[in-house]
């Protein structure tokens, strides 16, 4: 006896037929099923980041502009020399500004959809994809600013005076210093 050809099957009578056109869909779930641990993997992966994202944005990036705007652009705005230099300085401690107002304002639209990616929820905000593009080139783009432009004229402004350089200092480590626990009596 000669095994049968696997690629053309040996004709089947009814009802054996039907059991044929089973295999077809069950095979093919089979086939998805075996990418479900690299998609299980990916949201695992997704989850984390947009865990890691949420946290970054509540932990660093906000604290960080507080950290900017409430200390550093005031302290080098008040140790620049009157004219062109403290000019500079205002200019671009207003479109560094403006940048963290920009970035927060996208964070604000796009962090629910990140929430719910944390969830392990698809994100509901239509142009996600693009939104996070933006965020990122959007921040990309003050980094660069900031550490190409300002932080050199900040630098080379308090520089001249230590005094000036201790101060800044000193209100950083006031401000993110821990509140001090007073005893209840």
């Amino acid at each position: 006896m000669t095994a049968p050809d696997p690629v053309t099957p040996a004709p089947l009578h009814e009802p054996v037929e039907r059991f044929r056109g089973c295999h077809g869909t069950i095979v093919g779930g089979l086939q998805r099923l075996r990418g479900l641990p690299e998609l299980a993997e990916a949201m695992r992966q997704a989850r984390a980041t947009a865990a890691d994202t949420l946290a970054l944005f509540e932990q660093q990036v906000l604290p960080h502009h507080g950290d900017e705007e409430k200390e550093l652009f005031v302290a080098v705005s008040r140790s620049a020399a009157e004219g062109a230099e403290r000019a500079a300085v205002d200019d671009l401690v207003a479109r560094l500004v403006a940048q963290h107002r920009a970035v927060e304002g996208m964070w604000a639209a796009l962090r629910p959809a990140v929430q719910a990616v944390a969830a392990g929820k698809t994100h509901p905000l239509p142009g996600f994809e693009q939104a996070v593009a933006s965020l990122v080139e959007t921040y990309l783009e003050h980094t660069r600013l900031e550490e190409m432009a300002f932080l050199p004229l900040a630098d080379m402004i308090l520089r001249r005076n230590p005094n000036h350089m201790a101060a800044l200092d000193l209100s950083l480590h006031i401000r993110h210093a821990p509140m001090p626990r007073l005893a209840y009596m």
